[in-house]
């Protein structure tokens, strides 16, 4: 099994043209350890400090493919942090784990526009046009 270690190893590797990263995302997720998901969130963080987009993605994808809906907020939040990139990895990831499930994504979103801070309503009123647009 992945460890976070190897994981993370792969993100600070110059050399790692992201397809073992992703390999270890892959592993994380099938092995259904949600004990893991405290650590993804304060990596992601870790990576969002300092400004390191492609460890933001590749967290992410852990995040989404182990929490699910779940970790839908998280990743919204992260969103809403401009690292200076297009976010493409960042927003498919988002965009893949609504169409998981529509409903629950919906559900998620409502809450998000009620009580979360408004320094990310735009990425839930985006969240909220990618379900409406028919794209997922």
């Amino acid at each position: 099994m992945a460890t976070m270690a190897e994981l993370l190893d792969c993100i600070d590797d110059p050399d790692d043209d992201s397809t073992r990263a992703y390999q270890l995302v892959d592993e994380i997720a099938r092995s259904g350890d949600t004990s893991l998901l405290p650590l993804l969130a304060v990596e992601l963080d870790n990576f969002l400090n300092t400004g390191h987009f492609y460890g933001r993605d590749v967290i992410a994808d852990a995040l989404a493919g182990l929490g699910g809906i779940d970790v839908l907020p998280l990743l919204i939040t992260a969103s809403a942090r401009n690292l200076g990139d297009d976010q493409d990895g960042l927003q498919t990831t988002i965009l893949e784990l609504m169409s998981t499930d529509k409903h629950r994504s919906r559900v998620v979103l409502d809450e998000l526009r009620a009580d979360g801070p408004p320094e990310i309503q735009p990425q839930v009123m985006s969240a909220y046009e990618l379900l409406d647009s028919g794209l997922i």
